[in-house]
């Protein structure tokens, strides 16, 4: 009975964590007084009955994946880790299943041993509306999707990010927020330039840059003006919150949501819960 009650006191730790930093993300804003202000990556709560924290991450530091094109993709994939070889046609089937008559949706279709689901009859194009839906696309692998775990030298074990780490459906936007983008991302963006993404990211662990100058001042020679288009440091209003509520007994829940706090469709109200997933109790 006990172990239940601090299941559920970890859980709503975590639920009015998720509603907390909405409200909070709705106010952001670079005043001095402001709670949340733009790049922070994570707040904290201390409560009588536990703590929360959460993680926010901007969905413009995505590369959205209706929006991107192959040599992108190939250059994400090999900065997660792949060779060459593999990132190319993966990098093929995912633009290719925006397509409802593409090959990509074809091949899916034959392997599941349901052809019903390849109907070339529909729209000339689609759009993804879920990062999930690449775990259909040909060639995709869970660890490619998830990322996987490796041990380190020390002994301690890490995990590797991998494509939900960095793609999004909800930018709507082909450039990138260098306030939130992931390591893997930041390489890709500047054509493989792990300098570069090395400088972003320890330099907006001090500060988050309030301009792409700022990056661009350091490196003026190895960013291309196509480069520079592709990078950005205006919010999209719409943040992934990786919240982690824990009792005091140490029992801790998991809550992984989407919300838009800026933009059309709000009708007055300060956010909006797009997407809510109940990750675990521990």
């Amino acid at each position: 009975m006990q172990e239940r009650k601090e299941r559920l006191q970890a859980y709503y730790l975590a639920r009015g964590a998720v509603f907390s930093a909405s409200w909070l993300l709705s106010q952001m804003s670079g005043d001095k007084n402001s709670v949340l202000h733009p790049g922070q990556q994570s707040i904290d709560w201390t409560l009588p009955n536990g703590k929360a924290h959460v993680d926010l991450f901007d969905e413009g530091g995505k590369i959205d994946l209706n929006q991107v094109q192959e040599p992108l993709l190939e250059q994400l994939l090999i900065a997660l880790g792949y060779d060459l070889e593999a990132a190319r046609p993966l990098a093929t089937s995912i633009v290719d299943w925006r397509d409802p008559s593409s090959l990509a949706r074809w091949e899916s279709a034959q392997a599941s041993g349901n052809l019903l689901q390849y109907d070339p009859s529909h729209a000339t194009q689609a759009r993804y509306n879920a990062v999930e839906e690449l775990l259909n696309v040909p060639r995709m692998k869970p660890e490619i999707f998830y990322g996987h775990y490796v041990r380190r030298t020390d002994g301690k074990v890490q995990r590797l990010p991998g494509l939900v780490d960095c793609v999004t459906v909800d930018s709507g936007s082909h450039t990138i927020n260098i306030n939130y983008a992931a390591y893997p991302v930041l390489v890709a963006v500047t054509g493989m330039n792990t300098a570069t993404a090395d400088f972003i990211v320890a330099g907006r662990a001090q500060k988050p840059f309030a301009s792409v100058g700022e990056v661009t001042s350091q490196f003026p020679a190895s960013l291309t003006s196509a480069m520079i288009s592709n990078l950005s440091t205006q919010n999209t209003g719409i943040f992934t919150l990786m919240v982690t509520g824990q009792a005091n007994a140490g029992i801790v829940a998991r809550i992984r949501s989407v919300v838009k706090v800026q933009g059309q469709g709000l009708q007055n109200q300060p956010f909006q819960i797009l997407r809510w997933k109940d990750s675990h109790v521990q």
